[in-house]
């Protein structure tokens, strides 16, 4: 059955150029000009700078915020000097499956995660990794270049002067994540709305079954990012943090709670996908049993027919039908009258329906 849309893509999901699922350069032994934005607040104004300078607003400006897209000497080397332990930096520049926040004292590092849905469709669902260390007057986030949320921010945040601090833009960014993954909801809905009616057809399409398989795996891998990450914004919205002040809290519970939607959607869909593939394998097995029982009632009809054959084609002489004039005509005669016999009791017990 046709499921409720949720409406249209949110502005933000549409202007995102996507995100795709490829590893960080530093992981596959490639090499590319490291991508480095930085932007101080001191006072009211927010300012892009380059990162020497952000270096040196540390400890002093009221926020700095620096975002990074692959991994570099400088990079590390501004993360030792913010005090960040070795594993956090680890797990910054190294894929991670699952999203996860550990508070560190001085700082807070999250790890959620991003998806799209490419033109091929949900099947191909694609995922990418947001890190977020937040310190008490700076913030450090690191993503694939693909993601463009931390950009929108920033341009946001320059272009309309918005008053931001760190526990702020780890909010913003995650708020975006989060509703960035409805349209994939809906490109889920929209594909189980089809393998609704391709599994229901009167005749079975060899495709449906590798189909439904494909989008399972999908929803597994959607549904496992979205339940740990429902868990961190759960975390994050009931103040186990001292980072976060407890004005923020109802902004992270606004942003839990849609959290908590889209993983009901998705156990939903992993529910009417396991109900679209019981449906395809009864209407294969209804299928069968149809072919069956027609060529179950085709050999019953010719069964008596090949006797009767077989009885007359026997070579002996001292058989009478094969010297009456009437032998052969009556010989097809009672062919007929069986068939027609047996067609006639299967029609009365409703096996011909």
């Amino acid at each position: 059955m046709p499921r409720p849309r949720r409406g249209k893509e949110p502005p933000r999901a549409a202007q995102d150029g996507g995100v795709s699922r490829y590893s960080d350069p530093a992981r596959t032994g490639e090499h590319r000009p490291v991508t480095v934005t930085a932007v101080i607040a001191d006072g009211s104004d927010l300012v892009s700078v380059a990162l020497e300078q952000a270096r040196a607003a540390l400890g002093k400006a009221r926020l700095v915020w620096i975002d990074s897209d692959s991994r570099g000497p400088e990079v590390e080397a501004l993360l030792r000097d913010l005090g960040v332990h070795p594993l956090t930096i680890e797990d910054v520049f190294e894929t991670r499956t699952v999203p996860k926040v550990e508070d560190f004292g001085r700082y807070l590092f999250i790890l959620a995660h991003a998806v799209r849905v490419p033109a091929e469709g949900p099947s191909r669902l694609q995922e990418t990794e947001l890190d977020i260390v937040v310190g008490a007057r700076w913030v450090f986030t690191h993503h694939e270049a693909a993601l463009t949320a931390p950009a929108r921010l920033r341009e946001e945040a320059l272009r309309t002067r918005r008053a931001l601090d760190p526990v702020k833009i780890a909010h913003a960014l995650l708020d975006r994540l989060v509703d960035d993954a409805l349209p994939a909801i809906d490109a889920f809905d929209d594909e189980l709305e089809q393998l609704e009616k391709i599994s229901l057809a009167r005749i079975p399409r060899r495709t449906t079954v590798p189909r439904v398989l494909a989008l399972r795996s999908a929803l597994h891998r959607f549904r496992r990012a979205a339940v740990h990450q429902r868990e961190v914004l759960l975390r994050l919205a009931r103040g186990e943090f001292a980072l976060i002040p407890a004005d923020q809290l109802p902004f992270f519970r606004d942003v839990h709670d849609h959290a908590v939607r889209i993983a009901d959607e998705i156990d939903d869909a992993r529910e009417l996908l396991s109900g679209i593939l019981e449906a395809h394998l009864s209407m294969v097995s209804n299928r069968l049993n149809e072919i069956m029982k027609v060529l179950t009632m085709m050999a019953s009809v010719f069964l008596p027919i090949s006797f009767i054959a077989g009885v007359y084609g026997m070579n002996f002489e001292a058989m009478p039908e094969l010297r009456s004039p009437w032998g052969y005509p009556a010989v097809l005669a009672a062919m007929a009258l069986t068939v027609a016999g047996l067609l006639w009791w299967f029609r009365r017990r409703g096996w011909l329906e």
